[in-house]
């Protein structure tokens, strides 16, 4: 049974969250939850949508795996995010520049991050001159799970029913129905 302080610890970020997703004009998904700290961003020109039934936990009050900072999905201007039904996230990141997929059923380990673009260039050149980091999609199937502080990063297609183990860190596709791990993230056993 929870106490009525956190009764009310819930409302106010139910309330808080609840009033950035108008203020950014997104619109709220059904059966969507959010506990504890969520910060949605879209930009002018970015889309962003949202299945049923999604959970975001910003906070360890509400989940005490070790969440370091609250959710954060940002969308670019010329970014595309789709985020099927049932998805649950807890801390982490999503950031797209370009376009970000992500399936039914997918859930993502407290301080995981997909990331589709580098944010900065590799060369000191092209970062001096302030320059855009490369971008490239990613995909991720139905019924994925990130574990805790897994990264992904562009370019990468993740298989459906596919685990990637805590702290990985995915820089090239994987296949359907396998546990992957490791930097970088490499199957190793199917499923």
């Amino acid at each position: 049974m929870l106490s009525y302080a956190r009764k009310l610890f819930l409302l106010y970020w139910q309330l808080r969250n609840r009033g950035a997703l108008i203020f950014n004009q997104i619109a709220f998904p059904p059966g969507a939850r959010m506990r504890g700290p969520v910060q949605l961003r879209r930009s002018k020109g970015g889309q962003m949508s949202f299945g049923q039934d999604m959970l975001l936990v910003g906070s360890t009050t509400f989940n005490r795996a070790g969440i370091n900072h609250p959710v954060q999905i940002v969308v670019g201007s010329n970014g595309v995010l789709t985020i099927g039904d049932c998805f649950h996230m807890s801390g982490g990141s999503v950031f797209c520049v370009e376009r970000i997929s992500i399936g039914n059923h997918v859930m993502f380990g407290a301080n995981s991050k997909v990331f589709d673009t580098d944010f900065h260039p590799v060369d000191w050149q092209a970062r001096r001159a302030k320059m855009a980091g490369e971008s490239a999609p990613v995909e991720i199937g139905d019924d994925v799970w990130l574990g805790a502080d897994v990264t992904v990063l562009k370019g990468v297609k993740i298989g459906a029913r596919t685990v990637v183990a805590a702290g990985s860190v995915v820089v090239s596709d994987l296949p359907a129905d396998c546990v992957a791990a490791g930097v970088p993230a490499k199957p190793v056993r199917k499923l």
